[in-house]
């Protein structure tokens, strides 16, 4: 017996309502995806990669409050591990030999502000820049599992300052007898203990292997929720475009507030909270620059979908663009090209943001072609009609 026609009408509408739902469930799903990769990609970046780990390094030393918390670590292992008091008892007349204690107590803090000047030297910069690659090498040589790099250290990865101990040391006047009372670790920094290797390792691991995975499985589940909302493709473009915006956002946030955290976490030192907040801002750069790129990401496609809209003032750009984009498609090519120069060149950069872009100027200008049609046919040469219902 033929089906009814209201049972065949509910039968229809129960079979194509998983499709005003699913598209938007997808652009979210890929929103909650995107945060995670964007997080991925800043751990890859900077905690992968030595010359960005030795970049934002440098950094630190140059930053006047890490610098100055850093010359009062150094002088601390000077003295914890050099009898300077007797020293200076050497150096100075026999009248006055008992003052010695006394004067390498009241020298400590003048011995930091001298260590801070030191610092401040390229020279020792360079010392600085090349422990810590030294140590990102060794850190990165311990995932891969070459232990032979680190027998020195007992498999572990250390900070190695003691080069900037013993240019502290010497420029106080402690050498020869002195100086090699310097133990083998003085200055030496632990990064990773030998037993942390294996948790290390599957971490890593694990960032490496879905740094890449992740930004295509959220494009793909874009791309999947725009061909499934037939009829509400624009919508969807925009919902995609708010969703990217809003991960750019709260990855701004997130380094904003998680770093107030970690240094109220680490310290109740009003003294110590400054340098450690320089550290989460240097050290967090990338990050930022992921954040920003996504903002920057999000509103080009919200861009994208409100020009290709039903909007007065859409509709009226694109009827004020059709000669040209009919007599000379390549000027608005030549525009588009121009606008995502300005994005290359303005916007935070870092070695690897190059792929994002790629992917952006793909999409950008097959978009302006979609664009460019629709165009045409909404506004034909013989007479500037009205947008097609």
């Amino acid at each position: 017996m033929a089906q009814s026609v209201p049972a065949a009408a509910a039968h229809e509408h129960t079979r194509l309502a998983w499709r005003t739902w699913v598209p938007w469930a997808l652009v979210v799903l890929a929103a909650v995806i995107g945060l995670v990769a964007a997080l991925n990609v800043w751990v890859k970046r900077q905690a992968l990669s030595t010359d960005n780990f030795t970049n934002a390094s440098s950094q630190l030393i140059e930053n006047e409050q890490i610098r100055g918390a850093l010359s009062v670590y150094l002088v601390n292992q000077l003295y914890a591990n050099v009898d300077v008091s007797a020293a200076l008892e050497q150096r100075l007349p026999p009248q006055v030999k008992g003052l010695a204690p006394t004067i390498a107590g009241a020298l400590q803090q003048p011995a930091v502000q001298a260590t801070d000047a030191l610092l401040a030297r390229p020279r020792i910069q360079a010392l600085w820049r090349e422990s810590v690659r030294r140590a990102h090498e060794a850190f990165l040589a311990l995932l891969n599992g070459k232990h032979n790099l680190l027998v020195s250290t007992n498999g572990q990865v250390v900070l190695d300052l003691r080069p900037l101990v013993e240019q502290l040391a010497a420029q106080f006047g402690l050498s020869g007898e002195r100086l090699k009372q310097l133990p083998p670790d003085a200055g030496q920094i632990v990064i990773l203990k030998g037993n942390q290797l294996q948790t290390a390792r599957r971490s890593v691991k694990v960032v490496r292997a879905l740094s890449y995975f992740l930004l295509f499985l959220v494009l793909a589940l874009f791309a999947a929720a725009i061909w499934l909302a037939d009829g509400r493709r624009r919508k969807l473009l925009m919902g995609c475009g708010v969703s990217v915006l809003i991960v750019g956002l709260i990855v701004l946030v997130v380094r904003r507030y998680a770093g107030n955290y970690l240094v109220d976490a680490l310290t109740n030192n009003p003294e110590q909270k400054h340098p450690i907040s320089a550290v989460w801002a240097i050290e967090t750069q990338l990050l930022r620059n992921v954040g920003i790129n996504a903002v920057v990401y999000g509103i080009g496609i919200m861009f994208a979908a409100w020009i290709a809209g039903t909007s007065r003032a859409a509709t009226w750009i694109r009827r004020q663009l059709a000669p040209t984009m009919r007599s000379h498609p390549v000027v608005i090519y030549a525009a588009v090209a121009l606008a995502l120069f300005l994005v290359l060149i303005s916007g935070p950069t870092d070695a690897q943001r190059i792929y994002p872009l790629l992917i952006l100027f793909a999409f950008a200008f097959v978009g302006t072609e979609v664009l460019r049609r629709q165009t045409e046919r909404e506004f034909p040469a013989a007479g500037g009609g009205e947008l097609g219902t």
